[in-house]
């Protein structure tokens, strides 16, 4: 956290240096917005957007990432797995999702399943050729090592392939999270009065800038906070790196 503290100490004088020097109504100072932020927090709408999100975003990843699991292990470990699924995520992957949201809102309607969906579906592909292409790089003498002592495929996925995975999870988890953010911002700003990013758009369009940068402010620092805590279970999961 200390080594954090003069990037982000940076970070504000430069937001106030530039906001004085440019001096126009569409970029207040850094003080502005704070004072902003603690009342929208104290009255409860910001809180509400803000939890609308993190709450769409942490269901994304979960209902990402599992099915990616089991399916990045099944491919990594079995050639023939990986031959039948990985050339329909390589046909997949590089279709722009955002294209697709239209049509996802048609079939699964202007609620919460529906942003759920489309970030996991845009994350999903991250998540798995991460852990498949881990999974196929775990050396093949640990698994004979443990078949020549007994092992099972039960203590195969628990002491060696979930343990080698482990880094990669979290590094995936880094990157899926920033794209969940970004791609979230995206859905909410469809059909929907609900969540952080119609809040930041909602004030743009009624030209309340510095409402605007506070619901910015929000997101950036709750992305933050996330990322301390994936650092955090990182450095508790993966005591051996």
């Amino acid at each position: 956290m200390k080594k954090m503290l003069p990037p982000l100490v940076l970070l504000i004088a430069l937001w106030w240096c530039s906001s004085l020097i440019i001096d126009k109504p569409f970029f207040p100072t850094p003080d502005r917005v704070v004072l902003e932020m603690v009342q929208q927090f104290l009255m409860g709408d910001l809180t509400s957007h803000l939890m609308t999100s993190l709450f769409r975003v942490f269901a994304a990843l979960v209902f990402s990432f599992f099915p990616a699991l089991f399916l990045g292990i099944a491919a990594g470990r079995s050639p023939g797995f990986d031959s039948l699924i990985s050339p329909a995520v390589y046909l997949l992957y590089p279709v722009p999702k955002v294209a697709l949201l239209p049509i996802i809102l048609l079939f699964l309607g202007l609620g919460n399943f529906s942003k759920i969906f489309f970030v996991s579906l845009v994350v999903f592909f991250q998540f798995y050729l991460n852990l498949r292409d881990e999974t196929a790089g775990i050396s093949r003498q640990y698994f004979d090592s443990l078949t020549s002592l007994g092992g099972s495929k039960r203590n195969e996925l628990r002491h060696i392939i979930l343990p080698a995975l482990m880094p990669r999870i979290f590094s995936s988890l880094r990157m899926t999270l920033g794209t969940a953010i970004a791609i979230l911002f995206l859905a909410e700003t469809f059909a929907t009065r609900r969540g952080i990013g119609w809040y930041i758009m909602d004030a743009w369009s009624r030209i309340a800038y510095t409402e605007m940068y506070t619901g910015i402010l929000a997101l950036s620092l709750a992305g933050f906070l996330l990322f301390l805590i994936l650092d955090l279970s990182e450095t508790f999961f993966c005591r051996w790196k």
